[in-house]
This record gives C-alpha cells, sequence and structure tokens, in this order.
C-alpha cells in the first residue's frame, strides 16, 4: 500500500511538471497588445503602399495649374527617422481637405516604417519654404524661412 501511494504521488508530481512545461512552450505571443507586429508586411510591401499614396498625392496637386500663388498652400510631409518633417509639399488651397489627409496618412506611414525598420537619417532639420512661386504652371517651393530672414 505504501509504495501504491509512493508510485501515485510520483506520477502526479511528474505529469503536473510536465503540463506545465508544456503551458510554456505554447506561450509565444507577447503579453502586451502594444508589442504585438503591426502587420505581416515586408519591408517592400510598406514602401510599395508608401510610393503608392505619394503618387497619389501628386497627381492631385499635379492636375492643378499654378497661375496664382494666392490659391496655393504648403506644408510638412513625410517623417524623419530622427524626428521632424522628410520635406515640403505646397497644394492647392481649394484641395486641402482632400490632400491634407493623405499627408496625415503618408507621415504616419513613414514614421511607422522608420520604427519598424530601424531607420536612420541624417537629423538635419528641414526647414519650412519661404514662398511659394508659380513656375510654368507648377508650384515651386523656394528657399526656407531664414534664408528670406537674413536677406532682409
Amino acid at each position: 500500500m505504501k509504495h501504491l501511494l509512493m508510485i501515485a504521488i510520483s506520477v502526479f508530481i511528474f505529469s503536473a511538471c510536465s503540463s506545465k512545461k508544456a503551458i510554456v512552450e505554447e506561450e509565444t505571443l507577447p503579453k502586451d497588445i502594444a508589442l504585438k507586429p503591426d502587420n505581416n508586411f515586408t519591408q517592400e510591401d510598406d514602401q510599395r503602399l508608401m510610393k503608392s499614396l505619394i503618387q497619389e498625392i501628386d497627381s492631385l496637386i499635379n492636375e492643378e495649374p499654378c497661375t496664382d500663388v494666392a490659391n496655393w498652400k504648403f506644408t510638412a510631409i513625410g517623417a524623419k527617422a530622427c524626428g521632424g518633417p522628410s520635406s515640403y509639399i505646397a497644394y492647392p488651397v481649394h484641395l486641402e481637405d482632400e490632400i491634407l489627409p493623405k499627408v496625415t496618412r503618408f507621415t504616419s506611414m513613414q514614421s511607422t516604417f522608420n520604427t519598424k525598420y530601424g531607420m536612420m537619417s541624417d537629423c538635419a532639420i528641414v526647414l519650412p519654404p519661404a514662398e511659394i512661386i508659380c513656375e510654368n504652371g507648377k508650384a515651386v517651393l523656394i528657399g526656407d524661412r531664414l534664408e528670406k530672414e537674413e536677406v532682409e
């Protein structure tokens, strides 16, 4: 009877240890949902999505001829890995409601891309342009605000 009790306890202990081990091995998901990967896209897929969106933005802007700079504004677009915008674009004021959400989405996508793939940049500050001019029907951004202030 004593041996039977020892065997039963031993079997119970070994089975408890092996089931605990199985649970630990199955635990492959992160405990915090914030650590979950954003998606299963590759770097090339993400680049393709960003390229498609920037082409869409450029296409909207290029449909509008620049004849009067009063009808144009500029905004920051993109995100450098070190922070700040990667550049600025000019856009027609009457398309602001259509273009700015796309610009915001692109900037967010680029920021996520930089973090996801550990991108690095030159960390140089990209200053806003000093002005917009119309040249051959296209809006062109000229200089930066610091250059303009130094001239004045």
